[in-house]
């Protein structure tokens, strides 16, 4: 009997075992808090990285993303200086090599490509070493012919760089001019849906530079007509839309479209063939 006393003691000391570890079970949400809080840190240190990505952004940015430039006007006085430079260079040019020509006259010419040039060139070369070969014409000149053409095209080339230089320029002020010419169209539209009268006068003004306007003889095109015939077929248009077509012959068939659709009068479209015999 007292060896099952002894027995029944130790059972209690597992249960308070039991409740040193359910007593250690409350310490885990302490770390879960723990970690809670360590969270706004890393939320602290993003608000920290957003705030220097901001200051990196230049103060010139607008809202709307565009680029405000503080675009200044070209020097005048060194622009017209540049053209009365140019001016008398085309006229001591003119003076020294007077070579005006149409422009079927320069189709007609033969110009000094890469192969017409290495021909020429390696021709003349033949054609100084072998000189009893040469007859209708002088050695020199052609020396000389060839020699004009390689200033001429050096010339050439450092006028095509400066004419790249300066319309490059002209493509950058053109740019940023359109851009801005556009954010004016977009405000002034706006503010003429919102009913502002003066706003839709200046828009009225500025919106026939986006449309096309078709000519009142022009045939409607093959693309037309089908995109009308579909929305004809889908009751997405009123009107008709007729096909008429008379098969070839002896010389060549005749074709009618009738398209009522596009505009609000018949648009006839006729083919000019010759006069079928019966």
């Amino acid at each position: 009997m007292a060896k099952k006393k002894t027995v029944a003691k130790k059972k209690p000391a597992a249960s308070a075992k039991k409740t040193t570890v359910a007593k250690k079970k409350p310490a885990a949400p302490a770390k879960k808090t723990t970690s809670a809080q360590k969270k706004p840190a890393a939320s602290a240190k993003k608000t920290t990285v957003a705030k220097k990505s901001a200051a990196v952004v230049p103060a010139n940015i607008a809202d709307n993303g565009m680029h405000e430039k503080n675009i200044q006007v070209l020097s005048p006085h060194f622009m017209d200086k540049l053209k009365g430079q140019i001016y008398e260079l085309m006229n001591d040019f003119q003076k020294m090599s007077d070579n005006n020509l149409t422009a079927l006259q320069r189709r007609r010419k033969i110009g000094a490509g890469i192969r017409n040039y290495g021909f020429i060139d390696k021709a003349s070369d033949l054609a100084d070493a072998n000189p009893r070969f040469v007859q209708f014409f002088n050695i020199q000149d052609f020396k000389n012919a060839v020699r004009n053409i390689e200033m001429c095209r050096e010339i050439v080339i450092l006028l095509q760089s400066f004419t790249r230089m300066v319309s490059n320029s002209m493509m950058v002020y053109s740019d940023d001019a359109f851009k801005m010419a556009l954010i004016f169209y977009n405000m002034v539209k706006e503010m003429s849906r919102r009913g502002d009268p003066e706003a839709m006068e200046i828009f009225r003004a500025l919106q026939p530079f986006f449309r096309r306007p078709r000519r009142s003889s022009a045939e409607p095109t093959a693309k037309e007509i089908e995109r009308d015939l579909h929305a004809v077929l889908h009751g997405k248009a009123d009107g008709k839309i007729v096909v008429e077509g008379i098969a070839p012959k002896k010389s060549a068939g005749k074709r009618v479209v009738i398209d009522e659709v596009r505009r609000g009068r018949a648009a006839i479209k006729e083919t000019a063939e010759a006069n079928i015999e019966e």
